[in-house]
């Protein structure tokens, strides 16, 4: 008697796992990668040269049911989803460039005109839902990645 009820726990288990691992599945498309400034023409290095240029990489589909925010300051750039970027051009000086989820990660960074800054969102279990960490690439690093990833939706 006490093996059947080990069993029918089990089996209940199992279903809960199963539809658990359903709706991740049916949710994993659903974040994307939305722009809400200006998107910088992808084929120069720098469209303003009095600027700098800005990505926000996240080359990975882990935590892919979920968009993090991400912010230069106080300004909303847009939300990182799935395998995609996020490009902005900005004067140079001191930013800090501010990413959202679970948690809240903050990397600062001086920025110098002329320059090409890449910058990982990178994803980690939390609690509720996916946490978030930001590091600096290296150009060779960023570059990759970025070729990698799909470009933002803008929206105005």
């Amino acid at each position: 008697m006490l093996t059947l009820l080990m069993k029918e726990k089990q089996i209940k288990k199992g279903i809960q796992l199963i539809i658990v691992a359903a709706c991740m599945a049916f949710l994993a498309g659903c974040a994307s990668t939305t722009q809400y400034v200006p998107l910088p023409d992808q084929s120069k290095r720098i469209e303003d040269s009095s600027k700098a240029r800005i990505y926000v990489v996240r080359p990975t589909s882990f935590g892919g049911a979920v968009s993090f925010k991400v912010n230069d300051g106080d300004t909303l750039i847009g939300n990182t989803g799935p395998n995609g970027y996020l490009c902005w051009e900005r004067p140079g000086g001191q930013m800090e460039v501010i990413g959202k989820a679970e948690n809240t990660s903050r990397l600062p960074v001086d920025v110098e005109q002329g320059t090409v800054y890449y910058i990982q969102q990178h994803v980690r279990m939390g609690i509720m839902m996916s946490r978030n960490e930001l590091s600096l690439l290296s150009e060779a690093e960023g570059k990759s990645k970025v070729s990698k990833c799909k470009p933002p939706k803008v929206k105005k």
